[in-house]
Parts: structure tokens; sequence; C-alpha cells
């Protein structure tokens, strides 16, 4: 009866294992394939704020005195923010990525313990 019981303990470490190493791995490549999107939107932020600087200096050195209502700045200013929307969506899809994986691994250790 012991043997038994050894195997059916060692056969059941082994499936969670392969279940956790699984859930890993599916976490693993959705994060590193949104961390590729994350790294593209960051370099578009940063691209689309030293927009924004270039126009908001150009109509500083046209010596314009209501920048902030200029329709170029707004529309400037939308296009960043639309840029920091994106940037911090996947943020947010990362993390939530992280959460389900956590979430996983404990009710795995939870079912088989």
């Amino acid at each position: 009866m012991e043997q038994n019981d050894f195997v059916g303990k060692a056969s059941g470490a082994v499936v969670k294992g392969i279940k956790l190493a699984w859930a890993w791995k599916v976490a693993f490549v959705q994060k590193r394939v949104l961390g590729f999107k994350l790294r593209k939107a960051k370099k578009e932020l940063d691209f689309r704020t030293s927009r924004l600087g270039m126009e908001f200096y150009a109509l500083y050195r046209r010596g314009e005195s209501e920048i902030t209502k200029s329709m170029v700045i707004l529309q400037q200013l939308k296009i960043v923010e639309e840029a920091e929307a994106q940037v911090l969506a996947l943020q947010e899809r990362i993390d939530a990525i992280d959460e389900a994986y956590r979430l996983k691994k404990n009710a795995i250790a939870a079912k088989t313990a």
C-alpha cells in the first residue's frame, strides 16, 4: 500500500509541475508580446511628447502670447494623451496577466495540496 501511495503522490506532483510550467509559459509569452508592444508605445509617446515640445517652442519663438489656446498645441496635447493612454492600457494588461498567473498558480497549488 505504501508504494501505491508514493506513486500517487509522485504522479500528482508531476501533474502539478506540468500545470504550473504550462501556466508560466503562457503568461511568459503573453507578457513578452505585450512587452514589445509596450516598448513601441513608449517610443511613440516619447516622439509625440517631443513633437509637442517642438510646437510649443516654435510658438514661443514667434512671440505668441496665447500658446495654450493654440489649435496646434491642443491637437498635439490630444495626440500625447492618446499615446499615454495606450502605454497605460498596455501596462494594465501586463499587470492583469501577472495577477491571473498568480491566481492560477495558487489555484493549482491549492487543488493538489
